[in-house]
């Protein structure tokens, strides 16, 4: 069952319950206290009209003795007194015998046995023939020598008609509240879940893939900010999967670039091994077939080592120590100088002293492969600048070369495993793309930041950023 038939059908139980028992509890009480009124005033008139009787036969000289004898003249006098015409009543004996009767209906025995000289009752009856309600009402009367029974009857229909009509018209009332409440209350509902709806076609459309829908917010209450909590929600689960989508890409690519980087080495070893193999070469091409398989296996034995390193610094922490950074790049000059001068560069060395926490092995590839990559985008006569210098963050190396450039829609992709902007000009070199990847891990291990500048044609500008100041 839909959540706002729940409402509504719980808010119309709850309505007819209240309703229900208090409207007829209204109408019962109110019954109730029109008849105690109509019991107080037919008892009250069949006193005065008691007491009248007594009079008369006081008046008369009527007693028990004398009564039946006189029965004629006291029957006139009685119509012939507008008030005992006007009251319905009958008069008899103890011992049952009717005196006077203008009753339809005979003496009530139980109820003159219930009564003595100083006490009266009444007792409600439902007349058979007519359907009235009837209230019989009984008292003594007090003559001189006994007591004679007096009793009136009050027709009370009107109370019980009036009753059944307020029912009548409270079952209407009930009715017609029900179907205006029903009308209103559904409304009201289906209105009020308008927001859980909203989140449950969100909800849907995140379960078959689609992660851009959100759910509307409005107002401020508590599915308000269930739906803002449900956005969030949404917000983290697309982002999650955006990362393992990224995650399975970047892994894609790495398979397929891994593959290709030992493809085509591996081409080249087997197709001259095979030559020497299979043919009987002169010593110059021997040589040249030689060589050719001992420069592709260098370059697989580069590439393993690249990627062992990368695998390893990926997964480990460093150990931190106290790393004199001007040391470090005066170290990591002197290894790259020979490489330098082989191809004509001139690389200038300007470091300020600095101590950082980290781990002096990983910095020490950190700064190489920098140099390295300078030095394989610089062509010969050109210049290669490393600079360190102390910061408020710690300490900040910069890497500056006049080569070739990097276009800009290149620059976030470049720390990509296997990526090259050059693939050629990358693998002449003896470059497999992992330099800068290995990089980024070992900046990233270090809690640091690193920051491209690059302008084709001009060079490039690498700026790291190193935090974990060392105390002095």
């Amino acid at each position: 069952m839909k959540f706002a038939w729940k409402v509504t059908l719980a808010t119309l139980c709850i309505l007819l319950l209240s309703t229900g028992v208090g409207s007829y509890l209204l109408i019962s009480l109110s019954f109730q206290s029109a008849l105690e009124r109509e019991i107080v005033v037919a008892q009250d008139e069949m006193q005065m009209l008691r007491l009248s009787y007594e009079a008369v036969c006081n008046a008369r000289g009527v007693n028990l003795e004398n009564i039946g004898e006189r029965s004629r003249s006291l029957a006139r006098t009685l119509e012939e007194v507008a008030y005992f015409t006007d009251h319905r009543f009958c008069i008899t004996t103890q011992s049952g015998e009717t005196i006077y009767s203008t009753l339809d209906s005979g003496s009530d025995r139980e109820l003159l046995e219930q009564i003595d000289q100083r006490s009266s009752g009444y007792v409600l009856r439902l007349d058979e023939p007519t359907q009235r309600r009837l209230l019989h009402c009984a008292g003594a009367v007090v003559l001189p020598d006994g007591i004679l029974y007096m009793e009136t009857v009050r027709d009370v229909s009107r109370l019980f008609t009036d009753r059944e009509t307020q029912y009548d018209v409270y079952r209407w009332i009930v009715l017609l509240v029900v179907g205006v409440s029903s009308a209103v209350m559904f409304a009201l509902s289906y209105w009020l879940t308008t927001p859980i709806r909203s989140l449950g076609k969100v909800a849907n459309q995140l379960a078959q893939g689609d992660y851009s829908p959100r759910a509307r917010v409005m107002g401020g209450d508590e599915i308000s900010e269930l739906a803002e909590h449900f956005n969030h929600m949404a917000d983290a689960i697309e982002k999650n999967v955006q990362e393992l989508e990224n995650t399975a890409r970047r892994q894609e690519d790495f398979t397929a670039s891994f593959v290709h980087e030992l493809k085509t080495p591996l081409t080249s070893i087997i197709g001259y091994a095979d030559m020497l193999r299979s043919r009987d070469l002169a010593e110059e091409l021997r040589f040249k077939a030689a060589s050719y398989i001992f420069s592709e296996g260098k370059r697989l034995e580069n590439l393993s080592l690249s990627l062992m390193n990368l695998l390893v610094v990926g997964r480990s922490e460093t150990d931190a120590r106290g790393v004199n950074m001007r040391q470090l790049c005066q170290e990591a000059a002197r290894i790259s100088q020979p490489a330098m001068k082989a191809k004509d560069l001139t690389l200038s060395v300007r470091a300020e002293e600095g101590v950082i926490l980290g781990d002096a092995a990983l910095l020490q590839t950190l700064l190489q492969n920098l140099l390295d990559n300078a030095r394989k985008a610089t062509d010969g006569g050109g210049r290669v600048f490393l600079v360190g210098r102390k910061t408020e963050e710690g300490y900040q190396v910069t890497v500056a070369d006049q080569g070739r450039g990097i276009p800009s829609q290149e620059l976030d992709k470049i720390t990509e495993p296997f990526y090259m902007v050059d693939k050629s000009r990358s693998r002449a070199e003896g470059g497999a793309g992992l330099g800068l990847a290995l990089c980024k891990e070992i900046i990233g291990l270090h809690r640091g930041q690193m920051r491209f500048e690059s302008r084709e044609g001009k060079g490039t500008i690498v700026t790291v950023t190193l935090g974990g100041v060392a105390d002095a």
